[in-house]
Formats: structure tokens, sequence, C-alpha cells
């Protein structure tokens, strides 16, 4: 059964990989194989949330920014397929903080007694634009409402991450103290779903053409939200994720250009990892001939 950890047990981690130079890694986890993996291959947190399961059934993470089914609902339905693949690595409740049919309090006591340690605000309207963003906002259902459950969970110990689709939520989340903001920088680029260019080799090809590389892109929008949350807090540490950031390579090139202290791989972990060697797998076992006769 997964460990759960205080809000400063937590702060203590982070910050010794920190220091000693390493990245957070964290991974997310629609199954309990995904989580088993993650955590062998030394995954700082496991995440669960309802992107997970569209995601791992094939559907596509997108699923769980749409209105197929109740997204704190799926994630205490993944708890309990995950939770006790996982022994020592924190875990973190992705949770529709502006979920108007519970009372998030409440909600959130649950979470602590399944033995979450991080909150986080997915899934998120964050990534929405125009009229129907500013309804849902006005609605008082928005980014800010998913700001104030967090805060209401860092009240209750836990640990908080605020994703930012824009400088709107990154300056929510800093002036909340929120203990990790992630620049969102869309879905992640890669696989069954999108091109299979790394952000690396679109780089190098990008600067072939004199355009600018996606990548490049990408470390210009963190920069940029990462300055304007600097402006009102110095502390909070900073991660990316999404877009263009689909490899190991790529969130190296992200880290050498900006502050970024950290990645959070969904698709990047737990999806396109197997998608190339399960078909070729598939593919190998398909080759094999019958005897004659």
């Amino acid at each position: 059964m997964a460990k759960q950890y205080t809000r400063e047990e937590m702060k203590a981690r982070v910050r010794a990989q920190i220091d000693a130079g390493s990245p957070i890694v964290i991974t997310g986890a629609g199954t309990g194989i995904s989580a088993k993996f993650a955590e062998l291959g030394g995954a700082d947190m496991i995440g669960i949330y309802n992107s997970g399961f569209f995601r791992m059934d094939g559907k596509g993470s997108t699923g769980g920014l749409m209105p197929y089914a109740n997204g704190n609902d799926l994630l205490l339905q993944l708890t309990h397929r995950v939770f006790p693949i996982v022994k020592e690595v924190p875990m973190i409740a992705g949770i529709c903080g502006s979920d108007p049919t519970r009372e998030m309090r409440q909600f959130l006591q649950e979470l602590k007694f399944w033995g979450f340690s991080v909150v986080m605000n997915y899934p998120t309207i964050g990534g929405w634009r125009g009229k129907l963003r500013a309804d849902i906002e006005a609605a008082g259902l928005g980014v800010k409402k998913e700001t104030e459950t967090l805060v209401m969970a860092k009240e209750l110990g836990f640990y908080t991450i605020a994703y930012a689709y824009d400088e709107e939520a990154a300056i929510l989340a800093a002036e909340a103290d929120i203990d990790i903001i992630i620049c969102h920088l869309g879905m992640t680029v890669g696989g069954s779903t999108g091109s299979n260019l790394s952000g690396v080799q679109a780089f190098y090809d990008a600067k072939s053409t004199g355009k600018k590389a996606p990548l490049d892109e990408a470390v210009d929008f963190v920069n940029m939200l990462i300055g304007k949350i600097r402006q009102i807090n110095k502390d909070v540490i900073c991660f990316a994720h999404g877009g263009p950031i689909a490899t190991p390579e790529d969130t190296q090139y992200i880290y050498d250009r900006t502050e970024s202290k950290g990645f959070l791989g969904a698709s990047s972990a737990e999806r396109i990892p197997i998608e190339g060697p399960l078909t070729e797998a598939v593919q190998k076992f398909k080759a094999a001939r019958l005897r004659k006769g």
C-alpha cells in the first residue's frame, strides 16, 4: 500500500532531490502496472487522475477534460486499482477542485484517509479559452475555484501542485503559495496521437529552415510564465509539461534553458514508451511461420 507523507516531509524530499542536482520526475498512472514500473524506475511522485483512465484505455488523455464521466469518481476508482501496487512513492490525487456536486473539504479528508500525500488541480478548465472559459469562471467553477481548493488542501496538510496554462492561473497559484506550479504547454505531442518527432529533433529541423522550433517556443513560454510567478513568489518550485516536451532529451533541453526543476510525464511516461515495443512484439509473433503440412 502506498506510503503517506506530510506536507513538510514532501517539501524536504523535493528540496533534497533538487539540491542534489536531480530533477523531480512525476509520472501519471492510469493502471497498476504503470505505477509499479514507474516506482521501480525511480519516480519521485505518481499521479492518479481521470485522464489516465482514458489514456490507458486507448481513448486519449483529452477525454479527461470532457464530460464523459465524473473526474472525481474516476479518481477514486483508479485509487483502488493503483494504491495496492505502490509501496513507497508519494501519491498525487488529481482532483476536479471546482466540482459542484461535492463538498470539497469532506472530499479532501476522504483522500487523506485513502493515503494521498499530494493534491493537484487536474482535471482543470485552465486550458479552455474564449467565451466558454469566461462563462465557467463567471459561474464560480473555474481556475479561481480550483486554486481555492488547493489552498484548502494545503491547510489540511497536503503538498500541492497547480497546473498553469496561462498568466492568470500562474499568478493565482503564486499568490496562493502553491508548492509546485507546472507550466502547461497543452497535450503532449508524440506517439500515435501526434508527431513522432521529439522536440530536440524538431529543433534541428526547424533550424535548417529558419523557423522557430516548437521546443524553443516552449522555452519562451516557460520563461515568460516563470517570470510572472517570480514577481509574486520567489520560492515556489516551477516545472514544465506537455506540448513538444515528450522525451528525456526534451526535458534536458528545457532544464538547460529555464528555471524548471522537474517534469510531469503522463503520455510521455506511460503511453508513448509502450506503443512502439508493443506493436513490434505483436508483429514479431505474427511473423513466425507455421510448419507446412
